[in-house]
C-alpha cells in the first residue's frame, strides 16, 4: 500500500513538473514565426499586411470621428447646464413647460449614457451620432428663447 502511494505521489510531481515548468517563450515565438511563414506563401503575407494597414487607417480615421463627437457631447453638455442655471426659479405655463420638458429630456438622453469608441462599428455611425447631438443643440436654441422672453416679460 505504501509503495502504490508513493509512486502515484511520485507520478503526480512528475506530471506537476512537466505542466507547470516555465518555457522559453522567445523559443516558442521564433518556431511558431518560422511555421507560419514556411506555411504561408508572400502574396498572402503582403496582403495580411495591407489588411493591417488599412484597418490600422480605418481605426485613426475612426478616432478622429470619435473626438469630434466627444466635443461635441461636452458643447451640449454645457448648454444644458447654462439652460439649466438661467431656468432656475422660473415658472411657465403647463403646455410650454411640458414642450421644454421634452427637449430637455431628448437632449439628456444623449448625453445619459454615451457610447464608446468600440460601440460603433463604423464612421458612419459616428458621424449619425454627431448629427443627433448637433440637431439637439439646435432644438435647445428653441428653449433658450422662452427662457429669454419669460425672463424680459418679467
Amino acid at each position: 500500500m505504501r509503495y502504490a502511494l508513493g509512486l502515484v505521489f511520485i507520478a503526480l510531481l512528475f506530471f506537476c513538473f512537466i505542466l507547470f515548468w516555465p518555457e522559453d517563450e522567445n523559443n516558442t515565438d521564433s518556431l511558431e514565426k518560422q511555421n507560419v511563414s514556411s506555411e504561408m506563401p508572400q502574396d498572402k503575407i503582403s496582403a495580411s499586411d495591407s489588411i493591417d494597414k488599412s484597418d490600422e487607417n480605418r481605426h485613426e480615421a475612426m478616432n478622429s470621428e470619435y473626438k469630434i463627437l466627444e466635443k461635441e457631447r461636452r458643447v451640449l453638455k454645457q448648454r444644458l447646464a447654462r439652460i439649466k442655471h438661467n431656468m432656475w426659479g422660473l415658472k411657465f405655463e403647463k403646455n410650454i413647460a411640458k414642450e421644454m420638458s421634452e427637449i430637455l429630456l431628448n437632449a439628456y438622453k444623449l448625453i445619459k449614457n454615451p457610447g464608446m469608441l468600440g460601440s460603433f462599428s463604423d464612421i458612419e455611425s459616428i458621424k449619425d451620432e454627431i448629427m443627433k447631438l448637433k440637431f439637439a443643440n439646435k432644438s435647445l436654441n428653441q428653449v433658450s428663447e422662452i427662457i429669454n422672453q419669460k425672463r424680459s416679460n418679467d
